[in-house]
């Protein structure tokens, strides 16, 4: 099933809508989500590549798949019926600061993987990057290292 959705926009104003209680997981796989979605378009084997990466995590280690595949239902319905600010605002409001950082080298790595980055990618980045709250100078590094490791 591929899913043609708008590319998130993060916005940074204050929702109307209650934030959902997300657990640390179902968090940092909504960040993982909106970066593989910011060019508009989420092919199937991009969301196999979120569950690889994700799987390796020590976070997600004890999640059966089906236990992630309806992880990902959620995410998705919220997606759909809410919008991605609702999203992203639950899931920083939930991700352990800790995560943060990780969170975003995540979501480097999965829109680099491919080899080009989308503008719509590179917006989604930057406004990622303020949103989680990490400094330019890190988020600078990050994305560097990213783009080493995903040459050729």
């Amino acid at each position: 099933m591929n899913l043609l959705i708008s590319p998130p926009d993060i916005r940074t104003e204050s929702l109307t809508t209650t934030l959902v209680a997300f657990s640390p997981q179902e968090a940092y796989a909504a960040i993982t989500i909106l970066a593989i979605a910011s060019d508009g378009y989420l092919a199937p084997e991009e969301l196999d590549a979120i569950t690889s990466h994700l799987s390796r995590m020590h976070l997600f280690q004890h999640l059966r798949l089906d236990t992630m595949e309806r992880m990902y239902t959620k995410l998705f319905d919220i997606l759909r019926k809410e919008g991605s600010d609702l999203l992203i605002e639950s899931a920083k409001e939930t991700l352990p600061s800790e995560l943060r950082e990780s969170a975003f080298a995540m979501c480097c790595d999965l829109t680099l993987s491919d080899g080009l980055m989308s503008l719509d990618e590179q917006t989604f980045l930057k406004q990622l990057h303020q949103v989680l709250e990490i400094p330019d100078d890190i988020a600078d590094r990050i994305l560097s290292v990213m783009h080493i490791r995903n040459r050729g």
